[in-house]
């Protein structure tokens, strides 16, 4: 059991009317709204790259793109899930992925199949499970004005040849 580990990610950001893409497990979703970040604000990936980061001791994804660098400005979210798997590809390898997506709008269920499969060809797995939710109109995520993630990952360390 010492070579499995569990990680667990979580983002949020609020919506905006800026014209922008909008991005969800690097699938493009149409909508007339998007999400504030530094990044693309793919909340999903985000997410997943951070439950990541968590079960390999590598901090989260906020250590290695701060949000005052430049190189941060308008990344690809697919660059950080990159630079993450690079950084465990030797060492670890993803069991399975586990994701709540957390908002009101816009109605993601109808591109739920699109995102999954963005996911799976991302991370070149099966085992990934999405759940969308809504928050039954409570608080900030219930009153359509932003939209959250959490995402656990559970991962093997490789044994030593």
């Amino acid at each position: 059991m010492n070579n499995y580990k569990v990680g667990l990610g979580f983002d949020v950001h609020k919506f905006s009317h800026k014209k922008r893409e909008f991005k969800l497990g690097g699938a493009l979703i149409p909508s007339n709204i998007s999400l504030e970040a530094v990044s693309d604000g793919d909340v999903l990936l985000h997410a997943v790259s951070d439950a990541i980061c968590g079960a390999c001791l590598l901090g989260d994804i906020g250590d290695h793109f701060p949000p005052q660098a430049k190189e941060s400005k308008n990344i690809d979210s697919k660059k950080i899930v990159e630079f993450v798997l690079g950084k465990i590809s030797k060492k670890f390898k993803i069991v399975n992925i586990d994701i709540t997506l957390i908002s009101e709008k816009p109605k993601l269920f109808p591109h739920k199949k699109k995102i999954l499969s963005s996911l799976k060809k991302i991370f070149g797995m099966k085992d990934i499970n999405l759940k969308i939710k809504s928050k039954e109109g409570l608080d900030i995520l219930g009153s359509k004005k932003a939209m959250s993630c959490f995402a656990l990952v559970v991962m093997k360390k490789y044994e030593k040849l």
